[in-house]
């Protein structure tokens, strides 16, 4: 199946919070199929419902919580009833009256505090997760072991596996293709001696599913008596599992998904349950996969481009392969909503789809806006966009419910109507946002075909809006009303992107002519990666020749998607959040005053005897840019205008790579080596479908 561009969306998106309002006549009756299978049975037969949200890069709900910024993930996790791991969220996050056959885990994001896996989400933590997605693997580890205990709670009501036993088989299990394939393996068959059986992902998971079996087999139903051993505290029927993920809790959510794929089908060996997949003896059924923008990263990212000493760099290390771990199993009901404008290259995007073809069961679909603008994770009024306090004029809000109707249509419990008020409100969106997306949408003209064609036309629109803003021509990103209404923070980034964007704009022209008159731009086949001239050839087809965008895009970028390539920086020198920043200028004042008390110093005694650099930059060495913010800051308390640096950078040593707004991103498909919707078709013999 080809990718679609999101589909114009409806005024019932403004009334979501009660089911009545939001779904169709049809559509209601489709969930009313729903209704028995999620009500206690004949013979108290009943069902479990697993939910599993893994939340994205330094997004975490307790802190996205206190900032008013908590992902998409987080508002699914709260819509969905039922019971949660005891000590990792507060008390108040807990859905009152939560029904025992109801179980929801929440994962937060690489890089943000989970005390479950020892990740404080500190200094080393926090910066190895940002850059390597450190502790993701341990994140699913933790999460597989949740589902095993989701079982045994329902019976037991406590954890087969405690907290501690779960850290210590965090630190033993590795996660990776060759790992799991083991785990389709027979006792009786050959083993490799040399590997470390105790170590092996399959046997320790078998040892656990043998506990989980000893312990709930008396529950199973006996086929020669027709009736279950032990029926308290139900007749378990089925058990229906979904996953969510954004941005690497994205790749984190597919690669769990596989694994537990694999899980079941051990636990069904072992429970003489052949050909199936079992939890305990119990079989599972996969409801739904939802995805916001998959972003592996995992290891070294493609941050430094195709430049041919780093190419090969891909974000697929360890346990986030692309030929297997990030599959996605044909059968799999799964959504994947796709930004059309992200464009840093630390954020390349692992399509579903394997070479042309998405996997049966599964859409992908391109959503307007950059990657918080799908998953969330920008403050309400952040760089100007919006103007409620609450959020409810954010472009997020808009693939957050389009993922809830997706969701619950497939047979996800997820239940807004009886959700806190409190979280009601985290779902509301305005109708002018509504509007504003649809007058965007209706100047599309690819609608449907490959991912390659719907977001080279997104990527067109995305440059020709930073031309028409650009900080020379004749209506600026400074002039307009977003701009106005942004934090002296944010207008530092914009800006400063801004003016780096003229910079980008002149080296492409010199480019452009010093290809000559004869010169005719090509467009360049799909897949072509992110090889800068690639890339400048591409534009070039259009350069200049474009029609000018019409008032609504401009109006809809500028009110409604977010930059994420302005305050993404890369290095320390200008931190990417407020907080940071201020402490960084005390900092740096401390040092600008201890510089001029040295300077002082030697000056009294003439320089005798001191080898220093005899300037305050050179002492402190900070930047004049930075003492003189510093010293304003220590005068005014408030942020100074500012011009920001550290940006995804054009060069890196002597290597031409160029971060910035003129490109596309990269795409991958099921392989390291395989980009989005090649024109040549290429065969796939080390790519091992899940």
């Amino acid at each position: 199946m080809s990718a679609i561009l999101c589909p114009l969306i409806e005024d019932c998106y403004s009334k979501a919070a009660k089911a009545i309002d939001f779904f169709d006549e049809k559509e209601q009756n489709m969930l009313e199929k729903f209704v028995p299978r999620e009500e206690l049975g004949p013979k108290c037969e009943t069902n479990l419902f697993f939910g599993f949200f893994f939340d994205g890069t330094k997004n975490n709900y307790i802190l996205g919580d206190e900032n008013n910024n908590q992902s998409n993930v987080a508002r699914l996790y709260d819509s969905f009833p039922g019971q949660s791991v005891d000590g990792v969220l507060p008390e108040d996050s807990k859905w009152p009256g939560a029904g025992k056959n109801y179980f929801r885990v929440y994962i937060p994001g690489v890089a943000s505090p989970f005390k479950q896996v020892k990740d404080s989400g500190e200094k080393k933590d926090l910066d190895r997760g940002a850059a390597f997605g450190t502790f993701g693997e341990a994140r699913i580890i933790w999460a597989l072991l949740q589902a095993i205990n989701n079982v045994h709670r329902f019976f037991h009501t406590s954890a087969l596996i405690s907290s501690d036993e779960a850290l210590s088989l965090v630190k033993s299990i590795e996660l990776n293709k060759w790992e799991r394939s083991q785990m389709s393996i027979n006792r009786t068959e050959t083993f490799d001696e040399s590997v470390n059986r105790k170590r092996l992902a399959r046997y320790i998971f078998e040892d656990i599913l043998i506990r989980l079996r000893d312990r709930v087999s008396v529950h199973w139903f006996d086929e020669k008596n027709r009736e279950a051993g032990k029926t308290d505290p139900a007749q378990l029927k089925i058990i229906y599992i979904s996953a969510f993920g954004f941005s690497r809790g994205a790749a984190e959510a597919r690669v769990f998904t596989n694994w537990l794929m694999s899980l079941c089908e051990l636990d069904a060996r072992i429970c003489k349950r052949p050909g199936g997949r079992t939890l305990g003896g119990f079989q599972i059924k996969f409801d739904f996969l939802g995805l916001f923008d998959t972003v592996a990263s995992v290891g070294v990212a493609n941050t430094l481009g195709d430049s041919w000493l780093f190419s090969g760099f891909d974000g697929h290390g360890g346990w986030a392969d692309a030929e297997d771990s990030l599959r996605i199993h044909d059968g799999i009901n799964c959504l994947h909503l796709v930004s059309a404008h992200e464009v840093r290259r630390s954020f390349p995007l692992d399509s579903i789809s394997v070479l042309h073809d998405t996997p049966a069961n599964a859409e992908e679909v391109v959503f307007p806006g950059v990657h918080s603008d799908l998953g969330s994770g920008y403050c309400p009024q952040e760089q100007g966009r919006g103007e409620d306090p609450a959020g409810s004029d954010m472009l997020a809000r808009i693939p957050l419910l389009y993922m809830y109707k997706k969701a619950r249509l497939a047979g996800v419990p997820l239940n807004l109507d009886n959700a806190r008020p409190a979280v009601q409100k985290k779902f509301k969106v305005v109708p002018s946002v509504i509007n504003a997306l649809n007058d965007y949408l209706s100047t599309c003209q690819i609608k449907k075909g490959s991912l390659t064609d719907i977001m080279r036309e997104q990527g067109k629109k995305q440059i020709l809006w930073h031309l028409a803003r650009r900080v020379n021509g004749p209506s600026p990103l400074e002039k307009t009303d977003s701009y106005s209404r942004a934090s002296t923070f944010d207008k530092n980034d914009l800006h400063s992107a801004n003016v780096e964007f003229e910079v980008e704009i002149q080296d492409f022209e010199k480019w452009l002519a010093r290809k000559g008159e004869k010169f005719s731009a090509k467009n360049q086949g799909a897949g072509f990666g992110n090889s800068y001239e690639n890339e400048w050839e591409e534009i070039a087809t259009w350069w200049n020749k474009a029609e000018p965008l019409p008032a609504s895009t401009l109006s809809f970028f500028d009110n409604y998607v977010h930059d994420s390539h302005a305050w993404f920086k890369l290095d320390e020198d200008f931190p990417d959040s407020e907080e940071k920043l201020k402490k960084e200028m005390v900092i740096w004042e401390q040092k600008r005053l201890a510089a001029i008390a040295e300077l002082n110093t030697m000056h009294a005694s003439n320089g005798r005897g001191i080898e220093r650099p005899q300037s305050i930059e050179g002492i402190t060495r900070l930047s004049t840019e930075q003492l003189r913010v510093a010293a304003e800051y220590a005068k005014t308390g408030k942020i100074p205008e500012m011009l920001t640096s550290g940006r995804e950078t054009k060069t890196f040593m002597t290597f031409t790579v160029r971060g910035g707004y003129l490109r596309y991103r990269k795409v991958y498909a099921g392989a390291d080596n395989l980009l989005i919707s090649d024109n040549v078709r290429h065969s796939e013999p080390n790519a091992i479908a899940a």
